[in-house]
């Protein structure tokens, strides 16, 4: 597929099939050969109609499809917050978690150049983004370089925030912003919705709170050392909710336990993430592929408190809860849209609809937390429709097609390989990847997917090897009922994010293996977890 995101990542050149890539991307299955190579014009042309006809598969026509079939109350698109989804929902996993594990995402990865849609520069491997979970994207360049982040009456030691948007007496602030609605933060992507943008000023919160709380330990000269003991805890109370919050929700618990260093050791277990000398680097499969299992758990609405309302509809028909976004957005109250967005009054998050345990209430009594979606190979019909991309040709507008087109423009290997190669204890089979779970939790047969395989175009891309992006939500979806990922993707996600933290060697896994947050005596728990951090911020 020439042009269009067919050359690999800049500098990804460079990283052999067959020798250890040190730079900040990489390739955790360099052995294995591309899942789909298409050669020459005819087979680049078919290669693309299978990918725009898969992409399309995955994308639900949920709003539409709710509408026509009266679903909710007074024909609502969505679901009011009264209402569960069964079918839909992860009861095991808060709404919450799909946006912290985008934070996340933004903190690890970041290339400013990459485009599907023009050749990328094969050099500059330094505009990546840090190769460790150590908040760059909220602390930016520190106070020296950036001190228009920082509050000039705490001697540039706290972060600025924005209006109080919360109802009913809390405290929960915009992001700072210039005059035209700028965010002025540590990475833009921070404000791409108004949910990760919360979270970004959730931590913004986080540090000043910190920051109050040990400034007896400090004198008045020693704002620097103040500053960075502030600094070091609110990374390690971070660190510590990816590894131990977040990855076992996500992740196969028993996997995540494996990676963790175990009872009496020092190391984490690592099999397949080995960076060479130390020198931490991001897979691709991680970040092309196993990663992007959050774009699955995005429900289409979401209730951010008791009051906040959104003034858009579809179709004539007013939304149960507030779209993720919509695609002419009149008005910051029509939907999640971010960039230059000020949250608008009483939109602040009350933090008890996003994290806990979502559990299942009955219709009729609110579902809080809300749960995410379930992981699985179908994505919610607002993202078959990007916003930001709403000019390019199609099919770049749809998510599910940008990331299955990464995937080969990256060259990743199939998921059968990479099962194969992982010694997992189950390769799906041909059969199994058509097939989906019905709302009695039975695997049953797809047509509309099986119809498509079947296709001698189609097959000939996809008998016995399937995408690896489409492959681990499968997994989940087939072997875990979509409430955690499976062997493959659990794997990658784990020893990616256990092996960032133990090859920074400023962090807590790799200086203190045995810290918890209780050790700071700041009255954070042994087992602090997101919902009690927001707690403990306010």
């Amino acid at each position: 597929m020439a042009g269009h995101g067919s050359r690999p990542l800049r500098g990804l050149e460079s990283t052999s099939q067959s020798s250890v890539q040190t730079a900040k991307f990489g390739r955790m299955f360099r052995w294995l050969e591309p899942a789909i190579a298409p050669e020459g014009p005819s087979e680049e042309a078919g290669a693309r109609a299978m990918l725009t006809g898969l992409a399309g598969l995955m994308v639900t026509s949920e709003f539409e499809d709710n509408v026509a079939s009266h679903k909710f109350p007074n024909d609502a698109p969505d679901a009011p917050i009264e209402r569960s989804e069964p079918a839909d929902e992860n009861v095991r996993v808060a709404a919450g978690y799909t946006y912290f594990g985008q934070f996340v995402d933004h903190d690890i990865t970041f290339d400013p150049a990459s485009s599907l849609q023009r050749l990328n520069d094969p050099d500059a491997l330094e505009d990546f983004r840090t190769p460790r979970l150590d908040l760059d994207c909220l602390y930016g360049r520190g106070p020296a370089d950036q001190p228009y982040l920082y509050d000039r009456a705490s001697g540039r030691g706290k972060f600025i925030l924005g209006a109080n948007r919360g109802i009913a007496g809390m405290d929960r602030p915009d992001l700072q912003r210039t005059a035209d609605g700028t965010a002025l933060i540590g990475d833009k992507r921070n404000d791409e919705n108004k949910i990760v943008g919360q979270i970004q000023a959730l931590f913004l919160k986080f540090h000043n709170r910190v920051y109050d709380q040990i400034a007896s330990k400090f004198g008045p000269n020693q704002q620097d050392a103040h500053f960075n003991e502030a600094q070091r805890i609110v990374r390690w109370c971070y660190q510590w909710v990816v590894l131990n919050d977040f990855l076992p929700k996500v992740c196969d618990p028993a996997i995540v336990a494996q990676v963790m260093p175990a009872a009496g050791q020092r190391e984490p277990r690592l099999q397949f993430y080995r960076p060479h000398g130390g020198d931490a680097y991001i897979p691709v499969e991680f970040s092309v592929a196993a990663y992007r299992f959050g774009h699955s758990m995005v429900r289409p609405s979401y209730a951010l408190n008791d009051v906040a309302r959104s003034t858009a509809s579809f179709n004539g028909k007013k939304f149960g809860r507030i779209p993720i976004f919509v695609r002419q957005s009149a008005a910051t109250t029509d939907a999640m849209n971010g960039f230059g967005e000020a949250l608008p009054d009483a939109w602040g998050i009350d933090w008890a609809f996003f994290f806990g345990t979502p559990g299942t209430h009955p219709d009729g009594q609110k579902q809080i937390p809300q749960p995410s979606y379930r992981m699985d190979a179908f994505l919610v019909d607002p993202l078959g429709a990007l916003p930001e991309f709403a000019n390019a040709p199609s099919p770049f507008a749809s998510l599910a097609f940008r990331n299955l087109q990464r995937g080969v423009s990256m060259g990743l290997p199939s998921g059968q390989n990479v099962a194969r190669m992982m010694g997992a204890q189950v390769v799906l089979s041909d059969e199994q990847l058509w097939a989906v779970r019905n709302e009695q939790e039975s695997l049953v047969p797809w047509p509309e997917g099986k119809a498509f395989y079947d296709k001698p175009q189609n097959r000939k891309w996809l008998s016995g090897v399937a995408p690896l992006w489409y492959y681990i939500l499968k997994e989940a979806e087939i072997m875990n009922h979509g409430h955690h990922l499976g062997e493959v993707g659990s794997r990658i996600v784990a020893e990616t994010l256990v092996g960032l933290a133990w090859n920074d060697h400023y962090s807590y896994l790799f200086q203190m293996p045995r810290w918890n947050p209780s050790v700071e005596k700041l009255g954070l728990g042994a087992s602090l977890d997101m919902l009690e951090l927001t707690k403990f911020v306010g």
